[in-house]
C-alpha cells in the first residue's frame, strides 16, 4: 500500500487522468499546496471509511468509489477558492467516477461519509458540516433560490430531498424518502411528504 502525501497525490492524478477527459485542459500536475489543504480535510473523510488507518492509502482510496468522489470534490472545491476553472472538469470527473455529484461551491466540512451516494446530488452553495452521512439518491437543492444548510453530525437517508432556505441542526436524522421544507431542530428526526418533525 502506498501512503499518499502532496507530492503522491499530484503524481498519481497525473497518471490517472493525464490521458482522460482533463487532456488538454491541465497541462501540469504541479499545484503541491493545493493538494497539501486537500489531504489535511480529506483525511478526516478518508478515515470515517477507514478509522484504524493513521495516514491515507492510495489502494483503499481505489477500492471505494465513495471515497474517489469526495476526494475529486475537495480539489474541485480548492480550485473554486482558488478562482480557477479546472473547479468545473475536477467536478464532471467525480461526478462520471462516482455515481454522485458534488458542487465544487459547496462548502462541506470534514468527515463526510457517503454510503453507496448513486443519484445523490449536493448542489451549489449547499453547507454541510462535519462527521455527516449521506446515503444514496439524497437531493440538496434550491428552493426560492435558496439552499439548505446542515450541521454537525447530521444523518440524511436514501431519497430524501432537503430543499431551500432551511437549517438542519446538530444530531438530526432526515428519514428515507422524506421531502424537509422546513427547519429541523437539534437531536430531532424528520420523517414525511411533507416533513414532520419527531424528537428523538
Amino acid at each position: 500500500m502506498i501512503k499518499v502525501d502532496e507530492y503522491v497525490l499530484a503524481k498519481q492524478f497525473e497518471n490517472w487522468f493525464s490521458k482522460s477527459i482533463l487532456e488538454g485542459y491541465i497541462s501540469e500536475f504541479s499545484d503541491y499546496d493545493l493538494y497539501k489543504n486537500v489531504l489535511n480535510e480529506f483525511i478526516f473523510d478518508y478515515k470515517r471509511y477507514y478509522p484504524e488507518d493513521t495516514d491515507v492509502y492510495l489502494k483503499k482510496i481505489i477500492l471505494r468509489a465513495e471515497l474517489q468522489g469526495i476526494l475529486l470534490y475537495r480539489v474541485a472545491h480548492q480550485y473554486f477558492i482558488a478562482n480557477n476553472q479546472l473547479c468545473d472538469l475536477y467536478g464532471l470527473l467525480g461526478r462520471y467516477l462516482s455515481g454522485f455529484e458534488i458542487y465544487y461551491s459547496a462548502q462541506i466540512g470534514k468527515g463526510l461519509k457517503i454510503n453507496h451516494g448513486l443519484g445523490t446530488v449536493i448542489g451549489a452553495r449547499v453547507i454541510i458540516g462535519e462527521n455527516c452521512l449521506i446515503h444514496q439518491n439524497v437531493t440538496f437543492g434550491d428552493k426560492n433560490n435558496a439552499r439548505p444548510t446542515l450541521e454537525n453530525n447530521v444523518i440524511v437517508y436514501s431519497g430524501a430531498k432537503v430543499l431551500g432556505n432551511i437549517r438542519v441542526k446538530n444530531n438530526s436524522i432526515i428519514g428515507a424518502n422524506t421531502v424537509c421544507l422546513i427547519d429541523v431542530p437539534e437531536n430531532s428526526i424528520a420523517i414525511g411528504i411533507p416533513a414532520k418533525i419527531l424528537k428523538k
